[in-house]
């Protein structure tokens, strides 16, 4: 038999095709089994067509009883075959088109599909959480004590200087635990590693400020005793006041540099009277990352020596300020610029008396989907994150924002979001249409008004005390601020405040209103969305794009896993 016959020949033999130009229509491979210890064949037929309407068929060890296979078409086959495959590349572009549209409904349809809240798998990105901390104190605050603290804090904040004049008197992600609350610590802070041997320090976080700087050892002339002691710049290198780092600190402001020590001087001044005067130095920063390892790189920060006002006095709550803004003197910055992250600054402040959160660097962090976005507003000038305000609105209501307003729907403001506060502000008219608003609704859910309780200027009684903010929720409405951004695509960039973003609870266990009146304050800025306002969500400022977001989060839990890269390219384009 044929199989018997070819026992002893090679089992395949390679396929060409001789004639070197047609195109291979079809292959056919017979493999028969042993059977009774007897070997079979392996036989394979090509079918090949040419470019003459003549097909050829190539046959290699075919069985006699085998029969050939039937010759391809003609001329008017291929026009067909190349007829389908258009077809089919149509039908495939189509398709891929309505998968883009698939998945933009179902990234607006579904903001919380893709989340960044889970545990990282991939070991190669490198990211690690800081947490926010409760402000640490040995002295108790007394209620006398907690509205007007929290009250300077605020004016001192918001009061403080732009321009830091001299001192003849600022592709990896790292993340950090933010503690703290608004109510009755009313600030939040976070961990930092300086030095060599790196030593952990408490530095409140300021999206309002440039310049990262501690209360220092320089020798000290006049320091507040912060919970980790003064800063030792011992091993810390000067800085030349003829560097470029030392002009951006003065930011234009005219500064001498002139002697042989040639060190670069700053001075930070607030509106209340505070100040802070030292010299920048250059010392190692620590930061740890998500795969267990710890990247050091060098950093500006000011070495704080003269304190006055609020800022001098003992013991601190923290060690210093860490300076968030988009200033290029800020600690992000500084990073960015080395190439370690991206400057994108996220952060989520828990609310409650158990609060906290979490603070990061770079992008990887930043959900994929279901970001709120809207552009800042004089870039590259202003250095603080302000955004457009084009209305406000209680319950559905839109409310007044300035007095010359004359279309409320049209009205429009600047707004400032910033750490550094904790209560929010508004300008006589917008804090007024709100007032009424709040007041209006509390009396008609049988709430009185409470003089008595001086911890903010409006509190209300219940039927009986109240616990937390979450009691309070059938007795008030949303407050939403209105971004505008509305477009045949877009529904608009809205923050929606739930009674956690404008009351708190007092320790007497009336409900007050955390929104203020910006005209006690010397601001530059006059609205404010302080802490109180940002709780419950996690902020991103992305000094790349120069646009601010916003997503509901559960900020008690600490993000791990980066975000897609291609997911947030792709939803970029649409941001």
């Amino acid at each position: 038999m044929a199989g018997r016959q070819n026992a002893q020949s090679p089992y395949y033999e390679r396929i060409s095709n001789p004639q070197g130009s047609g195109e291979m229509r079809g292959v056919t491979v017979l493999i028969s089994m042993p059977s009774d210890g007897d070997s079979k064949t392996v036989c394979a037929a090509a079918v090949w067509r040419q470019q003459d309407p003549a097909p050829q068929t190539h046959q290699v060890g075919l069985p006699t009883h085998m029969p050939a296979q039937p010759a391809a078409a003609g001329a008017g086959a291929g026009a067909g075959a190349r007829s389908v495959r258009r077809g089919k590349k149509l039908r495939k572009w189509i398709g891929l088109f309505i998968c883009l549209v698939f998945a933009i409904v179902l990234g607006l349809k579904a903001p919380d599909l893709l989340t960044s809240e889970h545990q990282q798998d991939d070991e190669d990105k490198r990211v690690h959480v800081y947490t926010l901390y409760p402000k640490y104190t040995s002295v108790p605050i007394k209620m006398t004590q907690i509205r007007r603290t929290l009250l300077e804090r605020d004016l001192k904040r918001l009061g403080k200087a732009s321009v830091m004049g001299s001192s003849g008197r600022q592709n990896l992600s790292a993340s950090f635990a933010v503690h703290g609350n608004i109510y009755p610590d009313g600030l939040y802070y976070m961990t930092l590693l300086l030095g060599s041997p790196p030593k952990l320090y408490f530095l409140d976080m300021d999206t309002g400020s440039d310049l990262t700087w501690l209360q220092c050892d320089a020798p000290c002339r006049n320091c507040a005793i912060g919970p980790h002691g003064l800063y030792n710049p011992r091993k810390a290198k000067m800085v030349d006041c003829r560097t470029p780092v030392c002009a951006r600190v003065q930011q234009g402001g005219a500064y001498e540099c002139n002697g042989g020590v040639k060190q670069c001087d700053y001075d930070v001044e607030y509106a209340d009277g505070s100040a802070t005067m030292g010299v920048l130095m250059e010392d190692t920063l620590t930061v740890f990352l998500s795969n267990g390892s710890r990247s050091q790189t060098k950093a500006i920060i000011g070495c704080g020596y003269d304190q006055q006002g609020t800022l001098a006095k003992s013991p601190a709550s923290v060690d210093g300020v860490i300076g968030l803004s988009s200033s290029k003197v800020a600690l992000p910055a500084q990073l960015a610029e080395k190439g370690i992250i991206k400057n994108v600054i996220g952060h989520c402040l828990a609310g409650g008396s158990n609060s906290g959160g979490y603070l990061f660097f770079g992008d990887e962090l930043v959900p994929s989907w279901g970001m709120t976005w809207t552009p800042m507003m004089g870039k590259p000038e202003m250095l603080g994150y302000q955004a457009s305000l084009q209305s406000i609105r209680y319950g559905g209501e839109a409310l007044m924002l300035n007095v010359d307003d004359t279309d409320l729907m049209k009205s429009t403001s600047s707004i400032m979001f910033d750490s550094g506060t904790s209560f929010t502000y508004l300008v006589p008219q917008a804090y007024a249409s709100v007032l009424s608003a709040v007041e209006m609704q509390a009396k008609k859910s049988g709430l009185l008004r409470i003089k008595s309780d001086t911890t903010l200027p409006y509190c209300w009684r219940g039927p009986s005390p109240f616990q937390s903010v979450t009691d309070v929720h059938k007795y008030f409405k949303t407050l939403t601020l209105d971004f505008g951004g509305r477009n045949w695509f877009a529904t608009g960039s809205t923050l929606d405040l739930s009674p956690e973003g404008y009351l708190i609870v007092s320790t007497q266990g009336n409900v007050c209103l955390g929104i203020l009146d910006a005209s006690g304050a010397s601001l530059e800025v006059k609205n404010i969305i302080g802490d109180i306002s940002m709780q419950g969500y996690l902020v991103v400022y992305d000094n790349v794009r120069d646009r601010i977001g916003w997503i509901r989060r559960n900020c008690h839990i600490r993000p791990t896993k980066p975000s897609s890269p291609v997911l947030s390219k792709a939803t970029s384009l649409f941001a």
